[in-house]
């Protein structure tokens, strides 16, 4: 069973990952990014409302003891050049949703993220 994990904010995502990568490094591990949610758990980013569902129903074909981790970047401040999800080396935030393959160049941003071929791909491949 996949292992999920949600987290808010940059802060929280550094933390997660720096976790993952000291204990579990041998699992893969997918990252989704979104917008941040309002109280009645609605995203603000359309795409992100789109894809998460397609998502989630996707993990089924993801390795059984893989880790998905959510971040919610918060709200359109994300789009600052200077936000750490769009610097950092590792996330190079351009579009929500991302989903990537933690230090691996597999990545679907925008509205791929909602193709549910493309997103079971991402989950099934090992490489």
């Amino acid at each position: 069973m996949v292992v999920t994990h949600n987290v808010k904010g940059y802060e929280e995502f550094a933390k997660k990952m720096e976790e993952l990568e000291m204990g579990d490094s041998n699992n893969p591990v997918h990252v989704l990014f979104s917008g941040g949610k309002d109280e009645n758990g609605e995203s603000w980013c359309p795409y992100c409302v789109k894809a998460e569902p397609v998502i989630h129903d996707a993990l089924k074909k993801a390795a059984e003891k893989s880790h998905f981790v959510h971040v919610d970047v918060g709200e359109r401040s994300w789009k600052d050049l200077n936000c750490p999800f769009r610097k950092d080396p590792n996330t190079h935030l351009i579009f929500l949703p991302t989903l990537l393959r933690w230090k691996s160049p597999q990545r679907l941003d925008g509205e791929r993220c909602s193709n549910k071929d493309l997103v079971e791909m991402m989950f099934e491949d090992e490489d």
